[in-house]
């Protein structure tokens, strides 16, 4: 509602303004005068992680669960469902659930601190727990490229690049049938085949050999 009276850009639509994050000024009611604070409508309530509560909602019997994705990246999708869908995965299979694992791997995507909120807050400490007055936004760089294809004969991956990458460099892949996997590049060449330094141009294309196989749209994020 604020960000399509403020903006006149529609939330429904994918383009809120956040206007609920925006620094206010206080003024007394009745008054001029301004008092001596600041505040945000969204009193910096953190984003939802509910990975170590999934078994929870499933024996509560939760049939679906909603992955935040309109305004996100195509890195952060991935990895956040992938977690979830991995994790709902164990459970139905009896395996034992690593939680820190989970953890881990949601952390590799998020920008904003996380909590379980409303879903397990004591109303006494949600304040202090669930709650923060600083903007803690830090974009991620950790998406460094989608697989575009893998030949199998010369272990050729083709990739596009979407973050700044050395060759040589640790990194790591993952997929939908994709167990983490990590690697050390080797050297890496542009679509002419020349040697390169640095892929350091978005979206450029770039090719290298991964003496394992890669499936189209698998990822490869830093280590």
């Amino acid at each position: 509602v604020l960000s399509n009276y403020l903006t006149n850009r529609d939330a429904n639509r994918g383009g809120c303004a956040h206007s609920c994050r925006w620094n206010y000024d206080l003024y007394e009611v009745g008054g001029e005068e301004k008092l001596n604070k600041e505040c945000f409508f969204n009193i910096g309530s953190k984003d939802l992680n509910a990975i170590t509560i999934v078994k929870d909602l499933i024996e509560a019997n939760v049939s679906s669960l909603k992955i935040e994705g309109r305004m996100k990246s195509l890195y952060y999708i991935a990895t956040i469902t992938r977690a979830y869908r991995n994790l709902i995965d164990d459970y139905y299979d009896n395996k034992e659930i690593d939680y820190e694992y989970y953890s881990n791997e949601i952390a590799k995507a998020e920008n904003r601190l996380t909590s379980t909120g409303f879903l397990k807050a004591n109303p006494e400490i949600t304040k202090d727990e669930e709650l923060f007055n600083v903007r803690t936004e830090l974009p991620t760089k950790d998406f460094l490229g989608i697989v575009l294809d893998y030949d199998k004969d010369t272990q050729i991956c083709t990739l596009e690049q979407r973050n700044y990458f050395k060759g040589f460099e640790n990194v790591e892949f993952f997929g939908p049938k994709l167990k983490n996997t990590f690697f050390t590049l080797g050297e890496i060449y542009d679509v002419d085949g020349n040697v390169i330094e640095v892929a350091n141009h978005p979206l450029e294309t770039i090719k290298f050999k991964v003496p394992f196989e890669l499936k189209k749209y698998d990822m490869m994020r830093k280590f």
